[in-house]
């Protein structure tokens, strides 16, 4: 992401309530029963879990975020809800994560 960017998305974050969006790559679900349907498309967790970062540290402005992992499987489905684990001054914190739309954005809320 450019800097630009970056900072267009820290600007959105002070004037929306501190919420940031990013897109995530999708992936095809792995493991799901053949069926006549479209497969059911599900978020990169590992492009999540970086983005989830960055935006802890850049849009935030947390400076001591250790690890991120967050949940794999997570349907590319707008409105759907899960949360990530970040290490924040050694102290396991809950980030909030909602899914935009369905091509991948999803908005990150301040860790709790």
């Amino acid at each position: 992401m450019t800097r630009r960017f970056l900072a267009f998305l820290g600007l959105c974050c002070v004037l929306s309530g501190c919420t940031a969006s990013v897109p995530a790559p999708v992936l095809p679900s792995r493991g799901t029963p053949v069926s006549t349907s479209a497969p059911v498309k599900v978020l990169d967790p590992v492009a999540v879990r970086d983005g989830v970062r960055k935006i802890l540290v850049e849009s935030f402005h947390i400076a001591d975020v250790g690890g991120v992992s967050c949940p794999v499987g997570q349907p590319v489905s707008t409105g759907r809800a899960f949360a990530c684990t970040a290490q924040i001054g050694g102290t396991a914190k809950r980030v909030p994560i909602t899914v935009l739309d369905g091509d991948g954005r999803y908005r990150v809320d301040p860790p709790g």
